[in-house]
């Protein structure tokens, strides 16, 4: 076939497709007199960031559990612990992460975040952080360095266990990047999901340079 017939049946498939896409324009809806137009609640707001969060995390590979409280909260964590055959879990400093680990020490081994090396670091099965933000629309974490210890807690044990507040979800990535703008932090970390590389040969691998597993703990009026 000539490159200008080649041309010519490329351009007809494209007007065809178009033609067969294409629909009347769906005529506006206009409220009648007397209609009140009001926005979502800041309640229904959050209500709908912490659902569609909840979707764009079990897209990426993660996992996520909604819990009211700290109570409920530390019950999860044992389970997520438990469930994982988790021997050796370490914690960064934030109080909140302290509080809901010191009930779990008969049950676990508790890593010392202050003597802690980086090849102790690597034997630790689980790391349990708290992150500062939620992006709604992509299932993102983000950890600011200046909030807590140690970021490499979210990237080193095979499990990461986040703590996030149901708050603290950001509608998009441009408001996420607005919050940590503010941020006295050295170092801020995207997570979305467990690690994965597609490096050899295009064959998709999880947990090469960072947890196969991550699972959100998303916290109700905290």
């Amino acid at each position: 076939m000539r490159s200008e017939d080649a041309r010519r049946e490329i351009l007809s498939a494209i007007r065809e497709n178009l033609a067969r896409g294409s629909s009347p324009p769906v005529p506006l809806s206009v409220p009648e007199t007397g209609d009140v137009l009001s926005s979502p609640s800041p309640e229904g707001r959050e209500g709908q960031g912490v659902r569609t969060f909840t979707e764009r995390l079990a897209a990426v590979g993660a996992q996520c559990s909604v819990v009211r409280g700290e109570a409920e909260a530390a019950g999860a964590l044992a389970g997520i612990l438990s469930g994982a055959g988790a021997r050796r879990v370490v914690g960064s400093d934030a109080p909140l992460v302290q509080r809901l680990l010191r009930p779990l020490r008969d049950r676990f081994e508790m890593a010392a975040l202050d003597r802690l090396s980086r090849d102790d670091l690597f034997a630790c099965d689980v790391g349990v952080t708290t992150a500062q933000w939620g992006i709604a629309e992509t299932g993102t974490l983000v950890l600011e360095s200046a909030r807590e210890r140690s970021r490499l807690l979210s990237l080193v044990p095979p499990i990461h266990v986040a703590l996030l507040s149901t708050r603290c979800i950001c509608e998009s990535l441009g408001d996420g990047l607005a919050h940590v703008r503010q941020a006295d932090s050295h170092a801020i970390t995207f997570i979305t999901g467990p690690s994965r590389t597609s490096d050899i040969e295009l064959t998709l691998v999880v947990g090469v340079h960072g947890p196969q597993t991550v699972h959100v703990l998303l916290l109700e009026d905290v």
